[in-house]
């Protein structure tokens, strides 16, 4: 009688368990990005590495993954809102920590569960005198940069005043050759592409080194998400991490053109 009891509580206990887990997992998870082009990250007309990244994730968590495209500003909106479940990729500011959670190892950022690694480089046109020597900044009119992008804080705090009215990288390029601004910061992938694409960005515009600014760039979860999925959180982070450095990856990376 003892044992017969014994195992009607261990099928019991399982059971708990499994029902448990499965109100620990979502059955869809919605994350936002960049409706721009962020080469070789986010392109518009084809997977850039972020989503191929992300479809990789989606396989290993077992979970349904949507995808939506926004205006980057929109997004962290939106998370913040808890419409969506999570934005990527996002660089670390400490005001952003309002909008959503990063992953932590303790009470520091986790840079291993980073989605990817890029800079900001200062651009200008070829002759200018705009200057950036790795400490000072030195420019006299305005500095171009893509709204809502975290570069834009620094470019302040060295004492830059910042037109971020544009949205894209291309279109910040356009406003420097119409002597809109004096320089723009952007991501140094994406700017460089560009101006190896097309002869009049060749021409006329030069990178200033050293870059602004090295970064990681994160999947950032909403605090609602979070508060009620915590242990997922953390499978989704070790999941972006475990592709991120996996074999396959590093290939697609290493031959992404």
């Amino acid at each position: 009688m003892n044992i017969f009891v014994n195992r009607l509580a261990m099928v019991a206990l399982f059971s708990f368990a499994l029902v448990a887990h499965a109100v620990d997992r979502p059955e869809a998870v919605k994350f936002c990005y960049e409706d721009e082009n962020v080469y070789p990250w986010v392109l518009k007309d084809r997977p850039g590495l972020n989503i191929l990244l992300m479809n990789s994730v989606e396989k290993i968590i077992g979970v349904k993954l949507e995808l939506v495209q926004r205006p980057w500003k929109r997004c962290q909106a939106e998370l913040k809102n808890g419409e969506v479940d999570g934005i990527f990729s996002a660089s670390y500011k400490k005001e952003r920590l309002e909008l959503g959670v990063y992953p932590m190892a303790g009470d520091k950022l986790d840079e291993s569960k980073a989605v990817m690694t890029d800079s900001y480089s200062l651009y200008r046109l070829k002759g200018s005198r705009a200057q950036w020597d790795g400490k000072n900044l030195t420019i006299n009119g305005l500095v171009g940069a893509q709204s809502g992008y975290s570069v834009i804080g620094q470019l302040k705090e060295l004492g830059a005043k910042v037109d971020d009215g544009t949205g894209s990288a291309d279109n910040n390029l356009l406003k420097l050759l119409a002597g809109r601004v004096d320089a723009v910061a952007l991501q140094t992938l994406e700017a460089d592409n560009l101006i190896a694409a097309n002869p009049t960005f060749a021409t006329k515009v030069e990178k200033v080194t050293p870059p602004l600014v090295v970064k990681p760039f994160y999947l950032m979860l909403s605090k609602q998400f979070n508060a009620k999925f915590g242990d997922f959180c953390k499978e989704i982070w070790a999941a972006v991490a475990q592709v991120r450095d996996s074999a396959d990856f590093k290939s697609k990376t290493r031959d992404f053109k």
